[in-house]
């Protein structure tokens, strides 16, 4: 495999979840495994270092305070929002939206 092959971005929404086609499905069972609800959940995000894709997450995030470290080489960021959320459905909600975010990758 050539590097150009190996570097392609990978979105959320292209890995398989095995038998099911919806990775969010199997992203909900163990949410709900791990995870107290209502609470605070924290919303983590690698960017490219572009703020436009960090104003594109703050528009879907208004209002919550954003914790940003950026990588040794300033290539990209880290980002962390934690979030008051009621339910599996609302942090999978979120991290849909972020997905249509061009660059964006979740964790």
């Amino acid at each position: 495999m050539s590097n150009k092959e190996f570097n392609k971005d990978i979105e959320f929404h292209d890995i398989p979840d095995g038998s099911n086609n919806d990775p969010y499905v199997n992203f909900k069972e163990k949410l709900e495994a791990v995870q107290q609800f209502p609470g605070i959940y924290a919303f983590k995000f690698i960017i490219t270092g572009q703020e436009d894709q960090l104003e594109q997450l703050k528009a879907i995030l208004p209002n919550e305070e954003f914790t940003k470290v950026p990588s040794k080489t300033g290539k990209y960021v880290s980002v962390t929002v934690k979030k008051q959320v009621q339910n599996a459905e609302e942090v999978i909600g979120i991290y849909k939206k972020a997905g249509e975010i061009k660059g964006m990758m979740m964790l």
